[in-house]
């Protein structure tokens, strides 16, 4: 069983998935898109059948810092539904208030260039989106 994150974003989708055990998030992929949302969700949906074995789907909820819904919630819960017409697996929104920044700090620690960051930033925010997840579903188990 295997859990997937994802980071929503509008020219770029971030991926991670989890170990098989469900204990770490590892980088996946970056997805480059610029079409509708229901496009991005097929994209996704590509990426879940190659990997065969998703149970779960952290799906990042972009809040403004105050907990306020920001206009890309609205994408997010567009994409949601198209995923979910897609694949019949639960799909959870997660949080992912200041994960673009944890991640930016953690790609500019381990030495990556500002150029390096970018390639690489939207995987790291869908580790940082899928970590909280594993994390909070560690300590409900």
């Amino acid at each position: 069983m295997r859990v997937l994150g994802i980071d929503y974003g509008k020219k770029r989708i971030g991926l991670a998935i989890s170990s098989k055990v469900v204990t770490m998030a590892l980088p996946l992929e970056t997805i480059e898109h610029k079409g509708p949302i229901p496009k991005a969700a097929q994209l996704i949906f590509e990426k879940i059948l190659h990997l065969k074995d998703i149970e779960e789907i952290a799906l990042g909820w972009p809040l403004y810092m105050d907990g306020t819904l920001s206009p890309l919630c609205h994408e997010v819960l567009e994409l949601k539904k198209n995923l979910e017409l897609l694949v019949a697996k639960p799909i959870h929104l997660i949080d992912e208030r200041l994960t673009s920044r944890i991640a930016e700090e953690s790609l500019k620690s381990h030495g990556f260039s500002r150029k390096e960051r970018k390639g690489h930033l939207d995987q790291a925010a869908a580790v940082e989106i899928l970590h909280t997840f594993l994390e909070r579903k560690k300590h409900l188990s």
